[in-house]
């Protein structure tokens, strides 16, 4: 009876981690699909953009808006993939995803510019964060929670895209180059065609001011 028990419990603790395997990579191929519909989208919206017409209606923000928001849930699902919750953390898988989420991150940000630029949508910011943990996790994390709380009070005059400097991707290098980024956090603000860099840590109140 005791051993019966013993082989009992050791199947389903077995079990339990075949199905937790069996989910986590469902959940990971949902959202390789998730991206692959995104990008879909953004070509899309790469061909609106080639219309003054097109690209000037409230229908063409809205579908942007649309994108921003599936990319975010690309990012939540991300956080929790490369997050100590996940036990089944996979290296390889974590880092496609982060890269393709970078993308569309980057795409996203140009497609919004453009908008905003030709249209002469004004009273609307744009904020890039460069992060790097491995030289600022405290002030890093702090910030972040920041821009979180700005973005929630702010949405429908805000976009954020936020940036791991220490991950290989071109947009990245591009930009750690474009703005000489050598200390994090590093936020680069653009609003009514000007654009605002600080290298250091903004607190809320600053930040505030140009929202």
């Amino acid at each position: 009876m005791l051993i019966y028990s013993i082989v009992l419990s050791l199947l389903t603790f077995f079990l339990g981690i075949i199905l937790g395997y069996i989910l986590y990579q469902f959940s990971f191929q949902q959202s390789i699909l998730q991206v692959n519909q995104i990008n879909s989208l953004v070509i899309s919206a790469q061909y609106l953009a080639e219309s003054r017409q097109l690209e000037c209606t409230n229908n063409y923000f809205s579908f942007l808006q649309y994108l921003k928001s599936e990319i975010a849930q690309v990012g939540t699902e991300l956080t929790y993939l490369q997050s100590k919750e996940n036990l089944y953390y996979n290296k390889g898988e974590v880092q496609y995803l982060k890269s393709q989420y970078f993308n569309l991150e980057y795409l996203q940000f140009l497609l919004t510019k453009k908008y905003i630029d030709t249209c002469n949508y004004n009273n609307f910011t744009l904020i890039l964060y460069f992060y790097n943990n491995n030289y600022c996790s405290t002030e890093c994390d702090q910030e972040g929670e920041i821009l979180s709380y700005l973005y929630a009070n702010n949405e429908k005059s805000l976009y954020i895209y936020s940036f791991d400097s220490s991950y290989s991707n071109y947009f990245i290098q591009y930009y750690d180059v474009e703005y000489n980024i050598t200390s994090w956090p590093y936020i680069v603000i653009i609003k009514n065609n000007n654009t605002y860099v600080f290298n250091k840590f903004v607190n809320l109140t600053t930040l505030e001011n140009y929202v």
